[in-house]
């Protein structure tokens, strides 16, 4: 069951979420969530079948309507906290507007993060392919011994990627002149 029809599977039964973030149940009590992955939800019975309902998605469809199903929607936390379900913190917009909601720093932590898993060389190596590039070695040949790109090389050898690599050589080149 998809998450779409879990949540209008939760509203024909008569679920809602209160201004403060709280979940109150078709018969009126309030209803416990849980924490999926940083994002408060509550599990519901299809006709047998088991699934969560993210509580933000609720909320929005409670403030907007079927507007939050429309492509490149998405519900937003405006202060970025996943589990504020506050009515005043729950809007819609696009990707990039929902990525900009996010603090700086845990964005620019996601990005390094992200980068870092994409990488193809040990800062070892980079600095490895620098000093080859020293001696003398072509980007083709750099290129054939690491397997990246000439894009890669030059990102490399300039600094572009590999920064504490770059940062530590200098240290150790500043250290030589002493």
């Amino acid at each position: 069951m998809s998450c779409r029809t879990r949540l209008l599977f939760a509203i024909r039964k008569g679920y809602r979420v209160l201004p403060d973030g709280s979940v109150v149940a078709p018969s009126g009590k309030l209803r416990k969530t849980g924490n999926k992955n940083g994002y408060r939800s509550f599990c519901v019975n299809a006709d047998g079948e088991y699934g969560y309902v993210l509580v933000h998605r609720l909320l929005a469809w409670q403030k907007y309507g079927d507007r939050i199903f429309e492509a490149g929607i998405e519900v937003r936390h405006k202060d970025g906290d996943p589990s504020n379900n506050n009515w005043d913190n729950i809007l819609i917009g696009t990707h990039s507007q929902n990525m900009m909601d996010v603090p700086e720093q845990q964005r620019l932590e996601k990005a390094a993060k992200a980068a870092k898993a994409r990488r193809k060389l040990t800062e070892a190596q980079a600095a490895q392919l620098r000093q080859d590039r020293e001696s003398g070695m072509t980007y083709k040949q750099l290129m054939a011994k690491y397997g990246i790109s000439k894009a890669g090389v030059s990102y490399v050898v300039n600094g572009k990627t590999y920064r504490n690599t770059v940062k530590q050589a200098l240290a150790g080149k500043a250290g030589e002149g002493r």
